[in-house]
């Protein structure tokens, strides 16, 4: 009889825990967290006067409080059926805008932070044809500046025309 008892797994071996991680690595990410669901802001954005052409893209946006929304900025990313037809040009196109926005939030997220403001965005794709990653990116560019600027200003709380 032996001394030990026989194991039938191998024993695990020791990673690093993951608080190691910098913070870097998580800002390059899109969570649920930071995305757009709930129907009643969708409909107070939609509503909203803040918005800005970037052709192909169509952006609205509007100011919340800290406490509406568990993240400093959320997204809604829309490829309407009007324009792209097909079910696989709306995800590829919607798949492109994500990956467009996820590499350049870190800026529009400072923006918000100096300003000490919470946001929700809508971003539009009004394009009939399907969206490209190379020529996404120089728009995103100047979208990007644009938002940073505009969420910067001294922009009252109370929206216009509400």
């Amino acid at each position: 009889m032996p001394s030990e008892p026989l194991r039938k797994h191998a024993k695990k071996p020791n990673y690093p825990k993951k608080a190691n991680r910098t913070v870097r690595h998580k800002m390059f990410t899109f969570s649920k967290k930071e995305r757009l669901c709930s129907k009643t802001l969708i409909e107070r954005l939609y509503t909203s006067d803040y918005k800005t052409l970037t052709y192909p893209l169509s952006v609205r946006w509007m100011f919340v409080e800290d406490n509406d929304i568990p993240s400093r900025l959320q997204v809604l990313i829309v490829a309407p059926k009007k324009k792209l037809h097909h079910a696989v040009d709306r995800n590829r196109t919607k798949r492109i805008l994500r990956e467009c926005y996820r590499l350049r939030k870190s800026i529009l997220i400072n923006a918000l932070q100096e300003a000490n403001r919470s946001a929700v965005l809508s971003i539009n794709y009004i394009d009939s044809h399907p969206a490209e990653f190379h020529k996404m990116e120089p728009v995103f560019d100047r979208l990007v500046n644009q938002l940073s600027k505009a969420f910067s200003q001294d922009i009252p709380s109370t929206q216009p025309g509400a």
